[in-house]
């Protein structure tokens, strides 16, 4: 059965100090430890560079230099840095140890986040990459890995510059960005900056909505692709119910142009905490039903925190145990000399012991020995030299003490057989010693040749100095100086005049050596282009017009025009053919169709005249049916509707022809009562006058005019009361 892969580097200690013990994670550059601080006693963690990246100086002096830079950026939401190391075959990184789990395992155990959830988790890294892009610090790998949730509620970023370093090694590439949260530039090999982590948090936005990445492929290459090229869907596609608000954030994050993002994380902050003050409690909380609230997003404690007197009782320990050895160590030594008394020389026999107290294995130190059962196989392959010093009658030695004689007596038994017993060829003859000492003049001056031509010569490495807005003659003279050639290529830029260096390829800070020479990148002033002919285009399609030419739209004026429709551009400035600066802006001029004309009055006018009025100031008539009405005679306009004002050209105007008054039959009230007859009439719509004789004292009618037949709406009715 074979035995499980073991790391070779746990129970390890590097530099005396920090003692590996688990391992946390694998990267593409380094693999994380958890760790013991020997000196503070407290757990922190250790990032170690892959060996293939730890032999390269480049990844080395950035290693170190982003080192510091990532231990300034100081802040609750980024997991600081406590210490770091680098030498010719070691480099570390010693950083706080975040109890809990981070985001991606977070995503798998829980599925998705609420709302509410998403937008507190998100708005914490953007707290925290806020601190590094105002220090011009681009994380350049954010995803859910890299973002922890301790126990304790935290939330932190991690891995703040280490993505940089790696982009001066040719097999490290793969570093940059996870392919699942790749910006577009970043995928196509452009430079990136704060809008490029904008676009991962966009992309760690949807995967928190929705529990799914946007995008899925067989290989990086097809992810990249997919983020070039497609868009990122909203996440209520796959959640319904989720606020479009939610939406438009996702869309706003992973817009494929980086201008068109937020332009750091300040910005986004400053967004999330507006979204999450807009949406109502309902909205927060969908599915918290099933996903819980903020307080079930912190994982349980996994093992108790240390106390400052339980570290104080570590360290005492420590001290203790680290005592004793020495002690050990020493009373081991004293039991072992007399075994020298009868064999080789003490100073022999001390050198042998001597190398057998170094046993601890140091990555990375100048003291690196093999592990215990390497040594202890080569002791027992060879003679051993304590056991024919060593007298018959000696005291039982521990096990401990077997081991570091074995090996004493192996490192002796190497050093004896390096000494030649027999000598196997003559003297070199004269001739043979001088032609061997002009073999090795000539290796010598070959040797100083090539020193000379990588450390001084045309071979030494040079850092490319910046020297972007320079004048291009000036930049050659300046790198000729150094010994390097440059070669020119001419490019537009909008904001350098002609003849300025942009930059170069490779780009400033990289190291190259002297001979291979560089390519400046010179302005040749900005790109000009064509304005488009826009006349008789609709505003919307010339606005699409102008940003398809790279132009966009100004001050849009309005003015009336009797040929032209509503909404259509009558002209633009400048003319069209004139060439301009990308994003110059286009004054519009749109009609806004016939001018409007005034309603005349129709009072007075049958339907045919009505008509003809309106025709004449332009306007269409419609008769709108026919009324009784008891003042407007019949045939004649009683209303029209809109009554007066002003009209677009072209608008229709509604009135209505007036029956004249209603014929209502009239009832002879001659006997009744004047009270009575009053009542029936005024309430038949006719209106009532009444003449007393002898002073109307019975209150009868007497007479009524008229006393029967029709009468029209509203005429009067005479009435004689006695």
């Amino acid at each position: 059965m074979t035995a499980p892969h073991t790391d070779p580097r746990l129970g390890t200690i590097l530099d005396e100090r920090y003692r590996l013990d688990a391992r946390i994670a694998d990267g593409g550059m380094s693999t994380v430890y958890r760790a013991t601080d020997l000196r503070l006693h407290r757990t922190v963690a250790v990032k170690v560079l892959h060996a293939h990246l730890a032999s390269d100086p480049v990844i080395l002096e950035r290693f170190e230099a982003e080192a510091i830079i990532a231990a300034g950026l100081t802040h609750d939401n980024i997991v600081g840095i406590r210490d770091h190391h680098v030498s010719g075959s070691t480099a570390y990184l010693v950083m706080e140890f975040v109890r809990g789990l981070n985001l991606s395992q977070s995503l798998k155990s829980r599925g998705r986040y609420t709302p509410r959830q998403a937008l507190v988790v998100l708005q914490a890294i953007c707290t925290g990459l806020s601190v590094a892009h105002e220090e011009g610090i681009v994380h350049r790998d954010m995803k859910p890995a890299n973002v922890l949730i301790s126990d304790e509620g935290r939330i932190k970023v991690a891995d703040f510059g280490l993505a940089r370093a790696a982009t001066a090694h040719t097999n490290a590439t793969n570093f940059l960005g996870t392919a699942a949260y790749i910006s577009p530039e970043l995928a196509k090999g452009e430079p990136a900056d704060e809008r490029s982590d904008i676009y991962a948090v966009g992309i760690i936005a949807y995967e928190l909505l929705t529990g799914r990445q946007p995008f899925t492929s067989d290989s990086a290459y097809g992810l990249a692709f997919k983020h070039i090229n497609d868009d990122v869907p909203p996440p209520s596609a796959l959640v319904p119910g989720l606020s479009g608000e939610l939406d438009e954030l996702v869309a706003y994050c992973t817009n494929k142009d980086p201008e068109d993002r937020p332009q750091n994380a300040s910005f986004l902050l400053s967004d999330l905490r507006q979204i999450h003050d807009s949406l109502s409690p309902a909205q927060l909380d969908l599915g918290s039903a099933t996903l819980g609230g903020l307080k079930d997003l912190i994982p349980p404690a996994t093992s108790a925190h240390t106390s400052v007197h339980e570290a104080l009782a570590q360290a005492q320990e420590y001290r203790d145990s680290a005592a004793a050895g020495r002690a050990a160590n020493g009373a081991d030594a004293t039991m072992a000399l007399p075994a020298a008394a009868g064999g080789p020389t003490s100073e022999d026999a001390t050198r042998a012991l001597g190398v057998a107290g170094d046993q601890t294995t140091i990555l990375g130190g100048a003291g690196h020995t093999r592990a215990f059962d390497e040594t202890w196989d080569h002791a027992q392959a060879g003679p051993s030299h304590t056991q024919a010093l060593e007298p018959r009658e000696q005291r039982p030695v521990s096990a401990r003490q077997a081991r570091k004689n074995a090996k004493a007596a192996a490192i002796a038994w190497k050093k004896d057989a390096q000494i030649p017993t027999h000598q196997l060829a003559p003297r070199t003859p004269a001739r043979r010693k001088w032609l061997i000492g002009v073999l090795l003049v000539l290796l010598a001056s070959i040797v100083a040749a090539v020193s000379l031509f990588f450390g001084m010569g045309p071979g030494a490495p040079f850092q490319i100095p910046a020297l972007k807005g320079a004048s291009a003659s000036q930049a050659v003279d300046q790198l000729a100086a150094t010994g390097v050639k440059a070669a020119s290529r001419e490019i537009f830029d909008d904001k350098l005049e002609r003849g300025l260096v942009v930059g170069s390829e490779p780009a400033a800070g990289e190291t190259i050596r002297r001979f291979q020479g560089l390519q400046l990148l010179v302005s040749k002033g900005p790109e000009l282009f064509a304005v488009p002919n826009l006349t008789g285009r609709p505003q919307a399609a010339a606005e699409k017009d102008l940003k398809a030419a790279n132009l966009a739209a100004g001050k849009v004026t309005k003015k009336y025009s009797e040929e032209v429709a509503k909404g259509v551009v009558l002209g633009h400035d400048p003319e069209p053919g004139k060439k301009l600066r990308r994003g110059s802006k286009i004054a519009l001029t749109v009609s806004r169709g016939p001018a409007p004309v005034d309603v005349p009055s129709l009072a007075g006018l049958d339907a045919k005249q009505a008509d003809a009025a309106l025709n004449q100031a332009g306007l269409k008539g419609k008769s709108f049916g026919k009324e009784y009405s008891t003042t407007v005679p019949s045939g004649q306009v009683m209303s029209q509707k809109p009554a007066g004002g002003q009209v677009e050209r072209g608008t229709t105007v509604e009135y209505i022809v007036s029956r004249g008054p209603r014929m209502i039959e009239v009832p002879n009230m001659q006997g009744k009562q004047l009270r009575e007859a009053r009542e029936t009439l005024e309430g038949l719509g006719f209106k009532v006058t009444d003449k007393k004789a002898l002073g109307g004292l019975f209150g009868t009618v007497h007479t009524q005019t008229p006393a029967g037949g029709t009468a029209p709406e509203g005429s009067i009715i005479h009435l004689l009361v006695i």
